[in-house]
């Protein structure tokens, strides 16, 4: 007797520098400032339009472009 096995692979979410992601955006939200990081989650809307987010963290004097 066999057994099948149902697997889901997700596609993760390949990772994008942050100017990419950037442009992209239709939110950006900072989720912690705290000593000298900055964490952000970056959203945007996929080819499909399905919302899509990653997460970032930036160091204290670091320059991004908006």
């Amino acid at each position: 007797m066999k057994k099948s096995i149902n697997q889901t692979i997700e596609n993760p979410i390949p990772e994008k520098p942050i100017q990419y992601r950037l442009k992209q955006a239709s939110c950006i939200t900072v989720e912690s400032a705290l000593r000298n990081k900055v964490n952000l989650n970056i959203s945007w809307y996929d080819v499909h339009g399905d919302e899509q987010s990653q997460k970032y963290s930036i160091s204290a004097g670091s320059v991004i472009e908006l």
